[in-house]
């Protein structure tokens, strides 16, 4: 199941899509695939470097001069867990467009 998580996300991404273009019209599904999209890369871009906490570290134990370091609390994720995630989030920005559009306008 772990191995085709991928397939079945692309597959509800795509099937939500074709239920707002039924639902909805061109328009909306113009725009539910545009924001989809900006949201996958947003959560791709920034889960490919995870926050990191600033952190001020002197060379010398007396020393005024302080050079800030980056530490990382969160580990690197992987390629194919990251397009997952991302994935997850297109998905829900998908089906949060296409509940508020059918209830603000039901």
């Amino acid at each position: 199941m772990k191995k085709y998580a991928d397939f079945w996300l692309l597959l509800l991404l795509a099937a939500m899509l074709a239920a707002v273009n039924h639902y909805l019209g061109h328009r909306a599904l113009i725009l539910a695939s545009v924001l989809s999209a900006i949201w996958f890369f947003i959560a791709f871009v920034l889960l490919s470097r995870p926050p990191g906490v600033p952190e001020f570290v002197s060379d010398e134990v007396g020393s005024d001069e302080q050079h800030v370091i980056r530490r990382d609390v969160i580990p690197r994720i992987p390629i194919q867990q990251r397009f997952r995630l991302s994935l997850s989030v297109a998905c829900g920005s998908c089906l949060l467009l296409w509940l508020s559009l059918v209830l603000l306008a039901g």
